[in-house]
């Protein structure tokens, strides 16, 4: 059990982007409508005015008038849903120079083929790329030659080589006019949560737990309403690692405890259901002289 804690990107590290800040029009002092809405480029939020009238104070510093309700289109990857997607049609890049790191995770994702390049520095040597297609691999030849294409919307890299000034550039295409779009790109440090003994990892039996938040209610006559909302992935896991490794990787959970962060049971290929982002918890069981077992839920977040 791994987990990526994402870089807190800023503005500095967030060298280039396709995409506009938001379809939005930028705040200015002036006149709004009750419903209205603004975005700040200064905050990456985007404003609803809930009080008509004069707006000469900048949303963030004026609550009673306006309700901060999203990121901006532009910087909806990098808060702590992975609902809150960047969206566009056709293509998207982002060009991102975050510091140290060795992982990414993407989550939401829309399209039909990525490229993710990291180069040793901004317009240096390229040092690692990887390109794919966004789909699952199909079960067998009747799902290849007449199934319905089952889109992947998660992927995991844990294999980057660190560089204290590398450069990100992560390219979504599809189809002119098709959609893509961006939920999560998580960038930071893989941890690993079985320690760094001769041996440990997640044991047999680990689970991903598709929920959902959508209202649904059954009337008396049997009948259901159904508002669809969004949905979140769970993972269950319980890690053996060497009984000294123990309050090691016991502090490392702490740490999280309070921050969301992208869980990675394992980069084995085939596994990639076994990953979410949102928060943890856990139990560590010293169960004998030289095993321990840490026993850890994640409730994924939206």
């Amino acid at each position: 059990m791994n987990i990526i804690n994402p870089l807190t990107i800023t503005d500095a590290a967030l060298t280039s982007s396709t995409l506009a800040e938001d379809s939005t029009s930028a705040w200015a002092s002036g006149t709004y409508a009750l419903g209205d809405y603004c975005h700040l480029v200064a905050t990456h939020r985007v404003y609803k005015c809930a009080s008509a009238g004069s707006s000469t104070v900048s949303p963030e510093l004026d609550p009673t008038r306006w309700v901060d309700t999203r990121p901006t289109n532009k910087w909806a990857p990098f808060d702590i849903y992975t609902s809150t997607a960047a969206a566009t049609v056709t293509t998207m890049t982002y060009v991102v120079t975050p510091g140290y790191f060795n992982a990414i995770a993407l989550y939401g994702l829309t399209g039909s083929q990525y490229t993710l390049t990291v180069k040793d520095e901004a317009g240096g040597t390229t040092i690692y790329t990887r390109t794919g297609y966004l789909f699952a691999d199909p079960l067998g030849w009747y799902e290849y030659l007449f199934g319905a294409i089952k889109p992947t919307n998660k992927l995991v890299f844990t294999d980057i080589p660190p560089r204290p000034d590398a450069e990100i550039t992560l390219t979504i295409t599809a189809a002119t006019g098709e959609a893509v779009g961006l939920g999560m790109f998580a960038i930071g440090d893989y941890v690993s949560l079985a320690g760094e003994g001769d041996w440990g990892g997640a044991v047999n039996g680990a689970s991903a737990e598709p929920v959902t938040y959508s209202y649904i209610k059954t009337n008396s006559d049997g009948t259901t309403s159904i508002i669809r909302r969004h949905s979140a992935t769970n993972l269950r896991v319980t890690v053996a690692m060497p009984r000294d490794e123990a309050d090691a990787v016991l502090q490392a959970m702490q740490e999280v405890l309070d921050v969301p962060v992208a869980w990675v049971t394992t980069d084995v290929q085939g596994y990639v259901g076994l990953s979410t982002f949102g928060i943890g918890s856990g139990a560590m069981r010293y169960d004998s002289f030289g095993i321990a077992n840490f026993e850890i839920t994640v409730k994924g977040l939206v």
